[in-house]
């Protein structure tokens, strides 16, 4: 089993490495591409999202449902990401 498919790997991936979003439907995919959007547009510093991908974490540690779990994961890592980016543009 993979990083990507154990229901108890609620860490971090290894640097640059980002989850896949779960399968989403057609009609769900704005809430992926608004999310995305919000994070290139963000004024939150890396601290801040740093602090939230690990409330993801927990909350993805806390639920038994598959889907929310890996799109906590999927979104967590993406403030992850995003914390790093704005730090080695030296905004943080």
């Amino acid at each position: 089993m993979s990083g990507h498919e154990s229901a108890s790997n609620n860490e971090r991936l290894p640097s640059g490495d980002i989850r896949p979003w779960p399968e989403v439907r057609d009609e769900g995919r704005w809430a992926i591409e608004f999310m995305e959007e919000d994070l290139r547009d963000t004024q939150d510093t890396p601290e801040e999202l740093r602090t939230r991908a690990e409330e993801l974490r927990a909350h993805a540690a806390e639920t038994d449902q598959k889907g929310a779990r890996d799109a906590a994961l999927a979104l967590a890592d993406r403030y992850e990401a995003t914390a790093a980016q704005l730090l080695s543009a030296g905004r943080g």
